[in-house]
């Protein structure tokens, strides 16, 4: 019978040790998920104060590839919207200040220089339309002989609507189309008596055009034709009217990296006969660049463009620098 009690009080000592060790596990395993739900909650917090943009958002897996691939673009598609083969999407747009620089010389001894700001505004429209004005402020002197004429002031004001027609997929290249008008809002004192002055084109035209490009990575292919007609006006010499301009410009651009971008360009215009009271006058009726430029983004919004232009021809400037700083809002 003591063998019997002394077991019954080993059994009791046993049992009670063990919901003790239970009971001391179960609160060590509460305590742990406490902890790791702790560690968890500080994760998420440190998560929103670090991509706020990011949480809370459905995002999908098949996004980020896209979105990758807008930013390795983002500097040749600033230069691209530059050279119209790209179009602002709906709802955006930009504005460029610019500086533009050239020189030209010819025979008699001509020589003319001319430097200025400008401005041009873009906007991007529903539908695939996009609209753009441009104008700028022009400083200019004109040697000929021993003559000497200095002279600034507003130059041409251009508007333009480009449409993209046809948007780029593996057979096909973008195509965008459209209309520009430039106003002779530049003084101009061609085909008129004393100093010349030309800070204008002196004609109002209008231009259609069509360009085109595609990418085959790392390049960009791109291509315009062009047709302008001017509308004739009065002027010392007679009713005069200067020849229609149709041109062809093609080149390439490569992203050297996300945030920079280099292209190449010719351009060449051919020129109608200028008319006079009905009557054709000898002018030149070829002219030609070649083009070499850059572009970086400085910023998120803000991109700089530098395009150096080297005149082939007797009758093109010898060489034109334009600096722009175009920023998106």
């Amino acid at each position: 019978m003591k063998e019997l009690t002394i077991g019954a009080v080993l059994f009791g000592a046993v049992m009670t040790c063990s919901a003790q060790t239970n009971q001391e596990l179960q609160r060590k395993i509460a305590e742990q998920a406490a902890t790791i739900e702790r560690q968890q909650q500080r994760i998420e917090l440190l998560e929103r104060e670090l991509t706020p943009a990011r949480v809370g958002t459905d995002t999908t897996a098949s996004a980020a590839p896209q979105d990758a691939a807008a930013d390795s673009n983002r500097a040749l598609e600033r230069a691209l919207v530059r050279e119209r083969a790209v179009l602002l999407s709906s709802g955006s747009a930009e504005v460029e200040p610019n500086f533009v620089a050239s020189h030209s010389s010819g025979d008699g001894g001509f020589r003319r220089t001319s430097f200025g700001p400008g401005v041009t505004l873009r906007v991007g429209l529903p539908k695939r339309w996009q609209a753009e004005a441009s104008l700028p402020y022009v400083f200019e002197e004109i040697r000929i002989g021993s003559q000497k004429t200095r002279s600034d002031g507003v130059g041409d004001l251009s508007v333009a609507a480009s449409h993209q027609i046809i948007t780029e997929s593996d057979k096909l290249p973008s195509v965008i189309g459209g209309l520009s008008y430039q106003a002779a809002t530049g003084r101009n004192t061609s085909y008129e008596n004393g100093p010349l002055v030309a800070l204008g084109g002196g004609f109002p035209s209008l231009q259609a055009y069509v360009s085109a490009n595609k990418r085959v990575d790392p390049l960009v292919f791109f291509g315009s034709l062009s047709a302008t007609r001017f509308q004739a006006r009065d002027k010392d010499a007679g009713r005069v009217r200067p020849g229609n301009i149709y041109g062809l410009r093609f080149g390439t651009a490569l992203a050297t990296a996300p945030a920079t971008s280099l292209r190449a360009a010719f351009s060449i215009n051919v020129l109608d006969k200028t008319r006079i009271n009905g009557a054709r006058v000898p002018t030149d009726d070829v002219n030609a660049f070649l083009e070499l430029g850059g572009s970086a983004v400085l910023t998120a919004d803000t991109a700089i463009d530098i395009l150096f232009a080297a005149g082939l021809t007797r009758n093109t400037p010898d060489f034109r620098l334009m600096v722009s700083v175009p920023t998106r809002f």
